[in-house]
């Protein structure tokens, strides 16, 4: 049975990243939110998909320019909606805090060290301090080495746009667990060939019915989708 993940919460329906849209994707009844997470000027760490500010807050630049206290000042709801108008940035320690015992957590670094001092150390100060189950994951694939060089037991997802069978043997360098493929580029062969290598295979980002029950079949570990409540629903039976 394929998890559920909800994508940066339920984005189809709140603000993403964001406290609503977490809340949102439990409610749903989801296996675990995936969140990103940035670094701001004074070392906090962030829950914001992307290096900008621009597109989902009524801010501008870099996010890494920024204080935390400076961030608190931005609406990122009133974009997505007036009715969401006054949400605000969370930090991955308010959202470790707020939901670590109602879910687990997927955790894609946007990236590592060499523009975020120290990000994988503080991320998985954050997992021991609230005790939660997460998986971290990136595109970065030098981020997931540093993590496994300070964790050698916290799970890792290797993202990529490509076959997964190609990644296989970074994942195996890594000890990763997991590879996180883009949905249109796996087919039964690649479920197969990953399983054999020891690997679980998740799949991004689904919103379409039919595409995610044709996953499950195919044997899939983890559908990610922005619209949980409608996965979930209509998956009922295969799960």
């Amino acid at each position: 049975m394929a998890l559920i993940i909800g994508h940066r919460g339920a984005r189809c329906c709140a603000p993403e990243n964001t406290i609503p849209s977490f809340k949102l994707a439990i409610e749903a009844g989801v296996d675990g939110i995936e969140l990103d997470v940035h670094m701001t000027k004074d070392g906090e760490l962030v829950v914001i998909h992307d290096d900008t500010l621009d597109r989902t807050t009524t801010g501008s630049g870099y996010v890494k320019d920024y204080t935390i206290n400076e961030l608190r000042k931005l609406d990122a709801g009133v974009k997505f909606g007036v009715e969401w108008r006054g949400v605000k940035i969370p930090t991955l320690d308010e959202v470790l805090r707020e939901f670590g015992n109602k879910t687990s957590f997927v955790i894609e670094l946007k990236h590592g060290s060499d523009v975020y001092p120290s990000i994988e150390e503080e991320v998985l100060n954050l997992v021991k301090k609230h005790n939660v189950k997460a998986k971290i994951v990136s595109f970065d694939f030098n981020a997931l080495e540093r993590v496994r060089q300070l964790d050698d037991s916290v799970e890792l997802g290797l993202i990529f746009i490509g076959k997964a069978r190609w990644f296989i043997d970074i994942a195996k360098k890594l000890k990763a667990q997991w590879l996180q493929a883009e949905y249109r580029l796996i087919n039964e062969s690649d479920v197969k060939i990953t399983h054999e290598a020891g690997l679980k295979i998740g799949a991004w980002t689904i919103n379409d019915v039919d595409i995610a029950i044709k996953l499950t079949e195919m044997g899939v570990d983890e559908i990610t989708t922005d619209n949980p409540s409608l996965i979930i629903r209509n998956l009922k039976h295969t799960r």
